[in-house]
């Protein structure tokens, strides 16, 4: 991967927790109801070409297309059908370097639909250093969230079935914040269109790490550690254990590799995965800047920011 993939960990900071209430109003701001929009013709084979299509131009498709796809894409296994077609369009000019988990936060896992967390590909063009400034024009809307993504050891992770197997095969866990670029009007949410989407991968921000340790003690840090999402006046956004994701943020490379292996697919020695996010997420501004915090994780705290420009 990078050389930016081994850094320090940070500091510490104060805490608030900004509801999830407010969270949506935010977003309601950002979006309009895409439900309420009269349709355009459409049909499944333009979804993987408008999706690419979308990304290059920073932009997304019409609310009235969103709505036709919405009639057409009603099941998860056609929005995973299509999502792989989106992947082989991506892989055709990106090479992939990762991977993404949406749905072990109870927020997306409650969305009707949702069977199994929602998996997609991210690239290396996506990831950047630690406090990079995030370009507000590098899409039609920007979102922000806080993550935490792993990195794969060796090949022999795809054979994991438990988390005690899974922490054996990774060797270096990341503070990390993920920048989405929504390619349709998400309002409503609606987990077919983002799961047939990709789950809208743009830039993600890599800060402190440190290497894992394949013992209990490790394993359940990731469970106890405390993560924060702070904005630039220090105000905490979202506060959260880290057993938010799934019981245990490592279960995201669990099901990466149950995805990976419906697909006939592997993980690589290198690969990144990010379980998801610890806080539904809001809009990007210009003049931003977040800071996402883990207390507690191997007995360190690791830390990671991004400014919005």
């Amino acid at each position: 991967m990078h050389d930016f993939l081994a850094l320090n960990p940070g500091k510490t900071g104060a805490h608030v927790r900004l509801k999830v209430a407010s969270l949506a109003l935010l977003m309601s701001l950002t979006f309009h109801d895409a439900s309420a929009q009269h349709m355009e013709n459409c049909s499944l084979a333009e979804w993987p070409g408008d999706m690419l299509t979308a990304w290059q131009s920073r932009s997304m498709i019409s609310n009235e297309k969103t709505a036709c796809y919405a009639e057409l894409i009603t099941t998860m296994d056609i929005a995973r059908d299509l999502r792989d077609q989106v992947i082989a369009e991506f892989d055709s000019i990106l090479p992939r370097a990762a991977y993404k988990v949406v749905g072990l936060d109870p927020v997306n896992a409650a969305l009707s639909g949702v069977d199994r967390p929602m998996v997609g590909a991210m690239y290396v063009s996506s990831f950047l250093p630690n406090n990079a400034a995030i370009a507000v024009d590098s899409a039609q809307i920007l979102i922000t969230e806080p993550d935490i993504l792993f990195r794969v050891k060796d090949s022999a992770v795809n054979d994991a079935n438990t988390l005690e197997d899974a922490l054996s095969h990774i060797d270096r866990v990341y503070a990390f914040i993920e920048i989405p670029a929504p390619l349709f009007n998400n309002n409503p949410p609606n987990p077919y269109l983002m799961q047939a989407s990709n789950l809208l991968p743009r830039w993600g921000v890599i800060g402190d790490s440190m290497t894992v340790s394949d013992s209990p003690d490790f394993l359940r840090s990731l469970e106890s550690m405390n993560v924060s999402f702070i904005d630039e006046k220090g105000e905490i956004l979202a506060e959260e254990r880290g057993d938010y994701l799934g019981g245990n943020p490592l279960q995201g490379v669990l099901e990466v590799v149950k995805e990976l292996r419906r697909k006939g697919e592997s993980l690589q020695p290198g690969d990144l995965v990010s379980s998801g996010s610890y806080m539904p997420p809001i809009p990007v501004k210009s003049g931003m800047e977040t800071v996402t915090r883990y207390e507690g994780i191997g007995g360190q705290t690791l830390e990671v920011r991004a400014s919005y420009r």
